[in-house]
């Protein structure tokens, strides 16, 4: 049995990548050394997940290995519900497009204890969620966190036919500013 417990005890560098001890628990229960947990997250194959449900229109419940995992999607930021009508629109739309089998890459952990990563469709050509999103115009990019060129240009293709948030100028465009100014 897997100690997931031990993950608060675990070095720092292993608890960022505290992911890895969901996917190891039928390898052993010890910690993976920092060096083990870097070779693993660069030549690792993608877990293979079945959808639990969209919780929103960047994270979802996914199970992979046997494990439940509250993953967020990389690189995007989508709508809160208080963002009426475009938070429940965005959900919808991921529930849409999230076929019941996908596979998750690029393993991480954020502050809140959630998995980090991208979320490929298993179907023809191999669909980015994260990125049929911001094309799509339900969620914006989220460039403090994310470098990747590709969701800046799906984000400019939406931003010029007005798809989604880009249909109307507001708040909805800013998830991050709108999260902040109702932490107060």
């Amino acid at each position: 049995m897997c100690d997931l417990g031990a993950r608060n005890r675990a070095p720092a560098r292993a608890r960022r990548l505290g992911v890895l001890a969901l996917v190891l628990c039928g390898v052993g229960s010890q910690w993976p050394t920092a060096s083990w947990a870097r070779e693993w997250s660069a030549s690792a194959q993608p877990l293979s997940c079945t959808l639990l449900r969209v919780l929103d229109g960047d994270s979802l419940e996914l199970r992979c290995n046997d494990q439940t995992l509250e993953v967020r999607l990389h690189c995007i930021d989508a709508p809160e519900w208080g963002q009426t009508p475009w938070g429940k629109r965005s959900l919808r739309h991921l529930e849409a497009i999230t076929p019941r089998r996908v596979e998750l890459e690029g393993l991480e952990t954020d502050r809140f204890g959630r998995t980090v990563g991208e979320v490929y469709g298993t179907g023809p050509g191999r669909p980015l969620l994260n990125l049929e999103q911001v094309a799509s115009g339900q969620a914006a990019v989220y460039r403090h966190y994310c470098e990747d060129p590709r969701f800046d240009r799906a984000e400019q293709a939406a931003r010029k036919a007005g798809l989604g948030i880009w249909s109307r100028p507001g708040e909805q465009q800013t998830p991050w500013e709108f999260r902040h100014r109702n932490e107060r």
